[in-house]
């Protein structure tokens, strides 16, 4: 377990959908308070619970990769040998940015695909 946490971040509760609450991808949830934290944290949803952007789990990742300040997370994906970035819908240029294409960049040396996310939108780069 990452000795790593959230701190300000909350940007899964925006970017992941969570089944249960039956809230969307790309929308913020409604019990989160934005920069603080989950309103229902002791009772979150099993999704919630199991869920851990790879900058929380890899303390590898450069600080400055943390999700609320490149307004993208990386995650697993059910695809074999890939990742999902997800990029805030509100900021898609954070698409083209310098700290998304590292990220990008040192995604692709462990996965042969990375998924982009954003929105509605959505990409693929390869090795």
């Amino acid at each position: 377990m990452s000795e790593r946490n959230c701190g300000e971040c909350t940007l899964c509760c925006k970017l992941m959908g969570v089944p249960e609450l039956k809230k969307p991808a790309a929308k913020w949830c409604a019990s989160c308070d934005q920069g603080k934290g989950c309103s229902i944290y002791e009772e979150r949803p099993q999704s919630c619970r199991n869920f851990q952007c790879f900058w929380l789990m890899d303390e590898n990742f450069p600080d400055e990769f943390r999700p609320d300040r490149i307004h993208a997370l990386a995650a697993f994906n059910d695809v074999k040998d890939s990742c999902v970035l997800h990029v805030d819908p509100a900021k898609p240029r954070a698409m083209g940015s310098p700290e998304v294409q590292a990220l990008t960049d040192a995604l692709l040396k462990v996965y042969s695909k990375v998924f982009f996310l954003c929105g509605k939108e959505s990409a693929m780069m390869q090795r």
